[in-house]
């Protein structure tokens, strides 16, 4: 019997690490590397910023490839841009020396859409690049250490990343403190019955809501599983491909199909709109399908929520304690 190739996820404690681990593991030999533990998964620990110790695990593991998802990745600016710069630029320089240090060669970077420059249209990986948030300039940063490495990579830049994955009865889904993304909000507090904000009225849409891509963490999974293959079989080694759903969605439309699921009326109010949101964050995921062979099967909005339903469900159940950020006081 063939022993199943060595696979290590940094961050493999975080939203997509822990489901991308789940999702992987009958294929591959998952070493799951954090800085911090988890209960629910078997976890190397370790800091990106100790080379020392990061180069040895390395040694140690002799991983075929490796799946680069540890961030500082909260968008707020009121944490220290020298976290950011630390804890993403000074961590992947580490990874790629780490990675160099021991021969190895293969790797997959999780970028961000928040890259580009707003251009009011699709996004294909040919748009303008202008990050403005801490948080993207350092993730472009990377992005160049990476492709000036050599190493053999695949950048992935993701467009909203939500729901749910559950594989055997087991199921993992976004966990933040405090929460700041749309959907689980919305879900949380519509179950909740409880009241939320919605940010801006005035965008180029057809209700006045902003529109976005959102994108099922199955397929991310099956778009990093597709960036694997794509490593392991051929020869141009180095590509930067959009992931997302490709389909527009705004806010009030979210808030309206989780009403129409749930049957339980939404409480909310429509506030001032904020500094630096864009009308329209919406990408082409035509390269994705041309070098992948990767489609979205799973980002149906509809599927999105049920799913998003099912999660939050299992933390209220389970008495999960959330904080909430931006979408309410």
């Amino acid at each position: 019997m063939n022993k199943k190739p060595n696979i290590l996820i940094t961050g493999g404690s975080g939203y997509i690490g822990s489901c991308l681990a789940l999702y992987l593991k009958k294929k591959y030999q998952i070493i799951n590397l954090d800085k911090k533990d988890n209960k629910h998964l078997s976890i190397e620990i370790c800091n990106l910023l100790n080379l020392k110790k990061l180069t040895n695990i390395l040694k140690k593991k002799k991983p075929k490839l490796i799946i680069h998802l540890a961030a500082q990745s909260l968008v707020d600016e009121t944490i220290n841009k020298e976290k950011y710069y630390q804890n993403n630029v000074i961590a992947t320089k580490n990874l790629i020396m780490a990675m160099k240090n021991n021969n190895l060669t293969n790797l997959i970077f999780s970028s961000t859409a928040a890259v580009y420059k707003y251009s009011g249209k699709i996004l294909n990986e040919k748009n303008l690049i202008k990050p403005k948030s801490a948080y993207a300039k350092t993730k472009l940063e990377c992005e160049k250490i990476i492709k000036n490495s050599k190493i053999n990579s695949v950048i992935l830049r993701f467009f909203n990343v939500c729901s749910s994955l559950k594989i055997n009865n087991k199921i993992i889904g976004e966990y933040h403190n405090p929460e700041t993304h749309l959907i689980p909000t919305i879900v949380y507090k519509n179950l909740l019955k409880k009241k939320f904000y919605i940010y801006g009225k005035n965008y180029n849409s057809i209700d006045g809501t902003c529109i976005r891509d959102y994108v099922h963490i199955k397929d991310i999974c099956s778009a990093i599983d597709k960036s694997i293959n794509y490593l392991f079989n051929n020869d141009k080694k180095f590509q930067i491909i959009n992931i997302g759903s490709s389909s527009k969605n705004t806010n009030l439309e979210i808030l309206q199909k989780i009403e129409k699921i749930t049957k339980i009326k939404n409480i909310y109010t429509i506030a001032d709109r904020r500094k630096g949101d864009v009308d329209l964050l919406v990408c082409s995921n035509s390269k994705a399908k041309k070098i992948l062979n990767w489609e979205p099967q799973k980002s149906n909005m509809n599927t999105i929520i049920k799913d998003e339903i099912k999660w939050v469900k299992y933390l209220i159940k389970n008495h999960q304690k959330r904080t909430f950020k931006n979408y309410l006081k």
